[in-house]
């Protein structure tokens, strides 16, 4: 029996007020503490709202400085008024045109890392990454773009030679003109695609090697290092494969593709970056043609240039160049005599003269024989020599044209040669004479083709290769006769840097 019933009562319902006065006390701890949380987190997407806001604003205007740069920056000599500015709606970015520039030119710049003491070297071509010539500029964050901090967009204009960064093979964008397609792949009864590429292979137009008929993927038969596809036609770029220097099936890069020009290639600027090929002899860009670098260098006091327009038999032959009539010729090309007049006009260059000027040659000869060096000593000097250019054009804008290279013995003198034609006239390129030393012509040459049909003729002798140092881009065809054989080890292109001067 419990004593004190009332007292057990009271007690109990003091507990249960406590509980509930404890549970009351516990839930405005957890709703003020609920409350304060989604206050703060608001305020977190308050200030992350604002920090993408910036963020999305800064990018777009390095995007927006990045477009200006390829519309107007490689326009020779182009000017940019100071303090220009455009800002996008709702300050998503914008940008101010800062100092601006004046005459800015990337072809023929000379703010680059050190000191640069000459204006050629070589026929500096190309847009990509590399360190090389440079020019810097700077755009800025427009006043009218609020909410954003002060920033800078950096430009870093960059120009080099392709070939010297390793891009040995570069095939461009064909002539506007030609309905076939761009052949430096079919092997045929005639012809094949067969050498090897110690460097990387650049296709700057995958759709140029294709034609109505052309079956695919396509597989270049050439070996080379590597296949770098500079397009941004994805749909073609797919279509194309490689041969590794093991024989084996290549993939290409498929790295994103930097635009990357030449220049203007003609009166209409949205040519720009299409990949077209035109820095023999550009009037529209002479500050990235040969044909105008040599007046360059001539005003500079540092060499002369010479035009052949006229054939004339030269009374002397131990001059830098000379001209000859040649019944019985040196070289017969192929073919001959069919289709040449009865005496071959042969124009002879000697490659080791330290007098040779730098030379436009018009199609008023036949054939041009390059001399190159007779033992080792000279050869070894030829590496210590100045480049010589060499623009090869035809008579008028429908004329003749050289139709015969010849490169005797080796060369180790720094040349450039540019074949340029109107209607992809046929260029044949032999090796005569006997390699200095053992088996292997060493020549020493970057080639450029313009339009022209290059065929190449491997030496008679099957035991003799060519190791071409250097390098070749080309807009047009570019095979072996089928004559030298199937051998890829008898032609390979290797970098400049492998020969040592």
């Amino acid at each position: 029996m419990n004593p004190c019933p009332g007292k057990t009562k009271r007690s109990t319902r003091g507990a249960l007020m406590a509980a509930a006065l404890l549970l009351m006390l516990a839930s405005g701890i957890f709703m003020g503490a609920w409350v304060s949380l989604m206050s703060t987190r608001a305020a977190q997407v308050s200030y992350m709202e604002t920090a993408v806001q910036r963020r999305v604003s800064v990018g777009n205007s390095r995007q927006f400085s990045w477009q200006c740069a390829l519309d107007k920056a490689f326009e020779p000599n182009n000017d940019l008024s100071a303090n220009q500015t455009g800002v996008f709606a709702g300050n998503a970015g914008g940008l101010s045109t800062g100092s601006g520039w004046t005459d800015l030119n990337v072809y023929k710049s000379t703010d680059i890392p050190g000191v640069m003491t000459t204006v050629f070297p070589y026929n500096y071509t190309g847009m990509r990454p590399m360190d090389s010539y440079l020019n810097r500029e700077q755009f800025s964050r427009p006043t009218a773009l609020t909410g954003v901090d002060n920033f800078a967009a950096h430009l870093f204009l960059k120009t080099y030679c392709p070939m010297l960064a390793g891009d040995l093979f570069i095939t461009y964008r064909k002539p506007s003109t030609s309905p076939s397609e761009l052949d430096v792949y079919a092997n045929t009864s005639s012809h094949v695609g067969v050498w090897k590429v110690e460097g990387r292979t650049v296709i700057r137009s995958p759709e140029s090697l294709f034609a109505r008929t052309t079956a695919g993927p396509l597989q270049l038969p050439f070996y080379t290092r590597s296949l770098y596809i500079q397009s941004h036609d994805s749909y073609n770029s797919r279509a194309i494969l490689g041969t590794d220097l093991n024989g084996q099936r290549l993939l290409p890069s498929n790295m994103p593709a930097e635009p990357s020009t030449t220049g203007p290639v003609s009166g209409t600027a949205s040519e720009s970056f299409k990949g077209y090929l035109n820095v023999i002899r550009n009037d529209i860009n002479p500050d990235n043609s040969l044909w105008h670098f040599m007046e360059r260098e001539q005003t500079a006091g540092r060499s002369s240039y010479a035009t052949i327009d006229v054939f004339s038999v030269s009374a002397t032959t131990t001059g830098p160049y000379w001209m000859e009539e040649q019944s019985t010729p040196t070289y017969p090309p192929p073919g001959w005599p069919s289709g040449y007049p009865p005496k071959l006009r042969v124009l002879i260059v000697q490659l080791n003269h330290a007098s040779l000027p730098h030379l436009r040659i018009h199609g008023v000869v036949d054939q041009i024989i390059f001399k190159g060096q007779t033992n080792p000593s000279q050869f070894s000097n030829a590496g210590l020599m100045s480049p010589v250019m060499f623009a090869i054009v035809p008579m008028n804008s429908t004329g003749p044209s050289v139709r015969d290279i010849r490169f005797e013995r080796d060369n180790n003198r720094r040349i450039v040669i540019g074949a340029q034609h109107w209607n992809a006239a046929t260029l044949d390129i032999s090796w005569g004479g006997n390699p200095g030393t053992g088996t292997e012509y060493l020549w020493r040459t970057v080639f450029i083709n313009e339009y022209q049909t290059v065929m190449l003729n491997m030496p008679a002798n099957v035991t003799r290769t060519v190791r071409w140092i250097g390098g070749v881009m080309t807009n047009w065809a570019f095979k072996r006769r089928v004559a030298g054989g199937v051998n890829a080890s008898r032609l390979v292109f290797a970098a400049d840097s492998s020969l040592t001067t």
